[in-house]
């Protein structure tokens, strides 16, 4: 209960930096890797002011800026946004095993081992929790000058406490797109985890001592043990 009581308030925290971050998004694992960040403001090249939303419906995020051109390549090209100090992987080309995960738009992710990416994703039996629940659930407002985000963070801290992390499992993106424009992702399920383990009998113990499978390799059983491995060490990625 603890360990997960932590990641809880991690999430919460982030929740209410965010009013004070800029909305930013890279092309490629690559430019995750090194820090290739561009601002979502010049996307838009001027052509709109109006705010670029942050939205969840049907098990998955998007984002709006109110320009076709940016709200193209957000969708279809773009790797991650940091909306914040939370960053959101687009799940468009994530295989696992060459079968696309059960998200159409970005999901949460945190930093992984400094320069890999563990994102979250829902399982598809449980892809009904999010259908038509198409609430707003921040904006970031773009123009010329500045851009700045506004939160609910404690509405997004209670969809992300009660249900995101019990709900999702993780998966590590580690390379970048094949020749196909597809990047493969790894599930951190028990073999994943046995191996990760299998020099901290401790840890190890402290991740099977769950019996159900799956809540076990679900995201609140998994990201606490990460971070008490080391490799995952804040939610923020910078």
């Amino acid at each position: 209960m603890k360990k997960i009581l932590l990641v809880l308030a991690w999430f919460c925290c982030l929740a209410v930096m965010a009013q004070a971050g800029v909305a930013k998004y890279c092309m490629s694992y690559s430019d995750f890797v090194n820090g290739n960040w561009k601002p979502v403001e010049e996307l838009t090249q001027g052509r709109t002011i109006q705010a670029c939303q942050l939205k969840s419906l049907d098990n998955h995020y998007y984002f709006r800026t109110g320009d076709k051109a940016a709200d193209k390549v957000l969708k279809k090209q773009a790797f991650a946004v940091m909306y914040g100090d939370q960053l959101f992987v687009n799940c468009r080309n994530l295989r696992n095993n060459g079968v696309c995960l059960d998200v159409s738009g970005y999901t949460q992710a945190v930093r992984y081992d400094q320069d890999k990416v563990c994102v979250m994703a829902y399982k598809i039996d449980d892809a009904s929790f999010l259908l038509g629940l198409g609430l707003e659930i921040a904006s970031v407002c773009v123009d010329n000058k500045a851009a700045k985000v506004g939160l609910g963070a404690a509405a997004i801290g209670t969809m992300i406490g009660n249900e995101f992390l019990s709900k999702t499992v993780c998966y590590l993106v580690d390379n970048d797109a094949d020749v196909k424009g597809k990047i493969p992702v790894t599930r951190m399920n028990d073999q994943y985890m046995e191996n990760l383990l299998n020099d901290d009998a401790p840890l190890l113990e402290q991740y099977m001592a769950i019996h159900n499978k799956r809540s076990r390799q679900s995201s609140a059983n998994v990201l606490p043990i990460l971070m008490e491995k080391g490799l995952v060490t804040s939610f923020a990625t910078n």
